[in-house]
């Protein structure tokens, strides 16, 4: 028979593993973007933020991250990603632009279909109005 032995492990009991968008909104767990918080009551972080899930206190799914945390882990990202691509910024703003105007056109498109819907609804009733 034999036995296997283990070893202590300091793992953390509570990952924390949640989305972040190309603008650094951090997501909770219902997948809507985190709000900045400041800690309020008698505490030794006082005035210090952090972000937790927009739907608090009534259906909060317990997000929670230091503000600190996520600068920190922002630093991170943002100097590995200069050191590989040095040219990374400019084109992280050529597509974020490009995706401006994609979403100018699609609401143009949109305003323009609501306008030609609301004058069908008009002239419908100016009908019925003539004819009632």
């Amino acid at each position: 028979m034999s036995s296997t032995s283990s070893t202590a492990h300091s793992v953390n009991k509570n990952p924390k593993i949640f989305k972040v968008d190309l603008d650094r909104n951090l997501y909770c767990k219902h997948d809507l973007i985190a709000v900045r918080r400041v800690v309020q009551r008698k505490s030794s972080r006082i005035g210090q933020e952090f972000y937790g899930c927009p739907l608090w206190p009534n259906m909060d799914c317990k997000f929670f991250l230091w503000k600190e945390d996520a600068d920190t882990m922002f630093r991170g990202h943002e100097s590995c990603m200069t050191s590989l691509l040095p040219e990374n910024h400019k084109s992280y703003e050529v597509m974020k632009m490009r995706n401006l105007e994609l979403e100018k056109m699609l609401l143009t498109e949109e305003n323009k279909h609501l306008k030609e819907m609301l004058q069908k609804s008009k002239a419908k009733y100016k009908i019925r109005n003539v004819l009632g």
